[in-house]
């Protein structure tokens, strides 16, 4: 393998698609190697990625190589798909069965027929009777029943052949021709509510539906297709890639199939100028992958001489980029209407990249999953566990009361199996929840509350009966404790930092409460809500459930992502009269799900406000100078960025300000919501990164106002930065949501150096600390549980809103609870759910508190709303050292509040 810059990176990512498992599988782009100086570099990293295949004893993975057609030579239609398709069948790994091609086969049968003359209602019979013919070819069995059959007297049979025919031949001549036929429509054709690719291409060619395959296929034959050759390619190209798709599927019991664990790769020298005959084939590879959404093909081609307009491609960088965009594809699939091509130029130069010489030294072969038994050893096995599990059927069956008793739970009695296949639900501490090494964090928190609530039920089983002290009460953790199928972060977004919240509040809460007697402790339950609220509403509805039984159960805490399912589960809690207190949650609509809600965050459009403000007041596009027009990215199916961007536009206002709409490809709602922000879509996120790029570049004074969320921005600065040469610096306004990507080993401007980045922030106990004493307690109390953590990850948590939030919510909620203790004269039985939400909705005494996130007026609806209007926030600067302070107002404590904002020694801007 040669050894250009990036190479290894490419070969990386080639390996890793060619051996993919096929349920994580996508569609794969062609990757088309142009040599823009010419040479013939493309031809010698094909030639390297074959000998990776090929291995050095044995063939690793089935492939074919296309060896280069000379300058003007046309060969054959079928030239290329016989090549292709016998090299396929040839290097089939061992152990992974003979490779079988029905549909292709007959199509090509049908297109090598000869002209057939006669009534056209008999036509469709001969061209049947031909592709059995052909059949007969390659199946052993169709051939040994024809000759068991005989000769009749149209093939030169004696008197006894004839005879023999004539009692013989119905049984193992025509009956297997006509099975074979009925076979053929249904494997062409499906059935009418299911129909198969051939069905659905006739359907385009005729404008309706086909009711025999022979019949449609008269067309097809040779004298037909002659001066139609790209007609003919597409029929047989479809043919081809679904029997390849087919291939790659499992079968109980075909232990062969089993083994096929590799893609179908095909490796072409020379890809010509764009109406050479290897062109013309990939064009049409290409569409058809595309219709098909075929997954078991991936294509490289060299010797890319020319490129074909016709067609968008993916335009790469170098090998590297390329390389980058496959592991891109291996990871997240495919989006939809991506270009089906991607180009990669690559040219003749110093082979100094020592990284990639280092890289293929040591991996100079593909690397292909071995399986522990073979085919038939595995089949033996299965027909005894077949046999083992029909004996245990019948015990079963011999045994009674087996099917009353009660089944083995794998998510523990209290939680149950939530849409990505994890336990969602309630849980004692961390018990059912997520067991992989991604969730060890989570579990270690989880484990934390759990001995936190095992102290407090210690502390209190050594009372007396009459104690007048109170007893505990129970509030419940909701948000989404386990990540998606294959989600980088284990919980996505903050869940994590409020979940180190709640144990350090419910610490300090307990600790207070046990040592005066006059605070009510607390025990805390954890509700797995699934990955990013997916589960909400089934996981509410077991919380009404548990809280129907359990009259201890006081309230819950949590619903940190504004999502449509947690509205659904909010109305759920709401209806069934449960206290509520949000914690990260920002979005304008949480408040109108219901009056048992109570938000600590300040809303989307307060934030809004302030970002408005900031964008018209500061100086942070290029050169220091003041934000000329504004580019806003939103996700209209999001309800957090939807909130944000809607009302970040009608504050900075829409005249200025261009929206792009952009959804990432596993949204977990995609419809939009509704009413949702009108705007430009964009497909992609290199498409988003394109637009923005060039927008800056146009106009310096450009900046980006991100409301979508922290997952899509790591991506966004990855794309920027390919694309640098264009628009080298770029300023950022974020909401709060990016703060889940500060608390990641990698920071944002490291995927970009040219990044000025400002995000909104809800907390800065740090910057409160010597003013406020709750923040102040508040980090002493995270010291003391996490200040062995020396991790960049916890030091960023503990300068976080979402730890702080958590803290302030579960202590907005302790305050009510302890103040219903209060109004029952010490009768602890008279405190219920009932009463907490009375004192909620009257209002706090004393009209708030002192939060670690600024003041909080908990003065409730009664008294004229559900949340702190006047809500502190920041607008932070992110460095190498730290955060910076560009914007704080709000009300920092009683008697405390900033009004303005702005440099230093400079002129002071009114807060909005």
């Amino acid at each position: 393998m040669p050894a250009y810059p990036g190479v290894d990176r490419f070969v990386d990512a080639f390996d890793k698609l060619v051996v993919q498992p096929r349920r994580s599988r996508s569609r794969v782009p062609v990757v088309l190697l142009h040599e823009p100086g010419g040479g013939d570099a493309g031809r010698r990293i094909v030639a390297g990625l074959r000998s990776r295949m090929r291995g050095r004893s044995e063939v690793l993975a089935p492939h074919a190589h296309i060896p280069q057609i000379p300058d003007g030579a046309d060969p054959p239609p079928l030239h290329l798909f016989e090549l292709i398709t016998n090299q396929l069948r040839e290097t089939m790994p061992p152990g992974t069965g003979e490779l079988h091609l029905h549909s292709y086969r007959l199509l090509r049968s049908v297109v090598t027929a000869p002209a057939l003359d006669g009534l056209m209602e008999r036509r469709h019979t001969e061209l049947r009777n031909h592709c059995y013919a052909q059949h007969r070819q390659w199946s052993p069995m169709a051939q040994a029943l024809w000759w068991l059959g005989g000769r009749d007297q149209a093939n030169g049979g004696t008197l006894l052949e004839l005879l023999w025919n004539f009692v013989a031949g119905p049984l193992f001549q025509r009956l297997p021709r006509a099975l074979y036929g009925r076979r053929a429509n249904r494997r062409m054709l499906g059935k009418a509510r299911s129909p198969r690719w051939y069905a659905r291409w006739v359907r385009q060619q005729q404008g309706s539906p086909p009711t025999d395959f022979f019949r449609s296929a008269l067309d097809l034959v040779q004298g037909e297709l002659v001066n139609e050759p790209e007609r003919m390619d597409r029929v047989l190209m479809q043919a081809v890639l679904s029997d390849l798709d087919r291939a790659c599927r499992t079968r109980l019991l075909d232990p062969w199939r089993r083994r096929r664990t590799s893609r179908f790769v095909l490796l072409f020298d020379e890809a010509g100028h764009e109406d050479s005959r290897v062109q013309r084939f990939l064009r049409e590879l290409r569409s058809a992958v595309d219709d098909l959404r075929c997954t078991s093909v991936f294509a490289v081609a060299g010797g890319v001489r020319s490129l074909a307009a016709r067609i968008p491609d993916i335009h790469a960088t170098g090998l590297a980029q390329a390389g980058a965009e496959l592991i891109n594809i291996e990871r997240r699939g495919m989006p939809p209407d991506q270009p089906t091509g991607l180009v990669v130029p690559v040219a003749e130069g110093p082979e100094d990249d020592q990284a990639a010489v280092y890289w293929l030294g040591r991996w100079p072969t593909l690397v292909t999953p071995s399986p522990r038994w073979g085919p038939g050893a595995e089949m033996a096995g299965a027909l005894g566990a077949a046999t083992l599990a029909l004996a245990v059927a019948g015990a079963l069956v011999l045994v009674p009361d087996t099917w009353n008793r009660a089944k083995d739970d794998p998510c523990q009695g209290s939680t149950f199996l939530g849409t990505d296949g994890h336990c969602v639900g309630v849980g004692e501490g961390s018990a059912g929840f997520g067991k992989g090494p991604s969730e060890q964090a989570v579990r270690a928190v989880l484990e934390q509350i759990e001995r936190q609530n095992e102290e407090v039920d210690g502390e209190l089983a050594g009372r007396p009966a009459g104690d007048p002290r109170p007893g505990r009460r129970t509030v419940v953790y909701f948000g989404p404790l386990t990540g998606g199928k294959d989600a980088e972060d284990p919980v996505r977004g903050g869940t994590f930092a409020e979940l180190r919240g709640i144990a350090v509040a419910q610490r300090h809460i307990n600790a207070q409460a046990l040592r005066s007697g006059e605070r009510v402790p607390l025990r805390v339950l954890a509700a797995n809500a699934g990955d990013r609220f997916k589960d909400a509403p089934a996981v509410a509805e077991r919380i009404v459930e548990l809280a129907a039984s359990d009259p201890t159960i006081a309230g819950v805490v949590g619903f940190g992502q504004s999502r449509r399912k947690t509205y659904e589960a909010m109305r759920i809690l709401d209806e069934a009269g449960i206290p509520m207190v949000g914690t990260s949650g920002t979005a304008d609509e949480l408040l109108q799900q219901g009056t048992h809600y109570y938000q600590t965050a300040a809303t989307d459009a307060r934030a809004a406000e302030l970002m408005a403000a900031f964008t018209s007041g500061a100086k942070i596009t290029a050169g220091g100078r003041p934000v000329h027009r504004v580019s806003l990215v939103a996700d209209t199916t999001d309800a957090y960025s939807n909130s944000l961007a809607a009302s970040f536009r009608a504050s900075y206002g829409p005249g200025r300000t261009d929206v792009l709409l952009y959804t990432p490809t596993d949204a977990p709602e995609p419809e939009p919501v509704p009413g949702a922000l009108g705007g430009r879509p964009v497909p992609t996120v290199e498409d988003l990164a394109r637009e923005i790029c060039r927008a800056v570049s146009a106009e310096p004074r450009t900046a980006v106002v991100w409301s979508a969320r922290a997952s899509q921005f790591q991506l966004f600065l990855a794309e920027i930065s390919r694309m640098s040469g264009d628009c080298p610096k770029l300023s950022v306004l974020a909401g709060d949501d990016v703060t889940n990507a500060l608390m990641e080993d990698q920071r944002p401007w490291d995927h970009f150096k040219g990044l000025s980045l400002f995000y909104v922030s809800h907390g800065f106990a740090p910057t409160l600390a010597a003013r406020s004493p709750e923040a102040a307690a508040f980090l002493a109390a995270y010291d003391r549980a996490y200040g062995g953590d020396r991790s960049a990850r916890s030091k960023a948590m503990r300068e976080d809103g979402h730890v702080a939030l958590a803290w302030d919510a579960l202590r907005y909620l302790a305050e009510g609870i302890d103040q219903a203790w209060r109004t029952t004269g010490g009768h602890d039985s008279r405190l219920d759910r009932g009463l907490v939400q009375g004192v909620l909705y009257q209002g706090l005494g004393g009209g708030g508190f002192d939060g670690a996130t600024g003041r909080i007026d908990a003065h409730g609806a009664a008294s004229g709303g559900r949340l702190t209007e006047n809500k502190l926030l920041a607008v932070l600067r992110g460095t190498d050292s730290g955060p910076v302070t560009e914007l704080l107002c709000g009300v920092v404590t009683r008697g405390d509040e900033r009004t303005t904002w702005g440099p230093e020694k400079g002129r002071k801007l009114p807060c909005p």
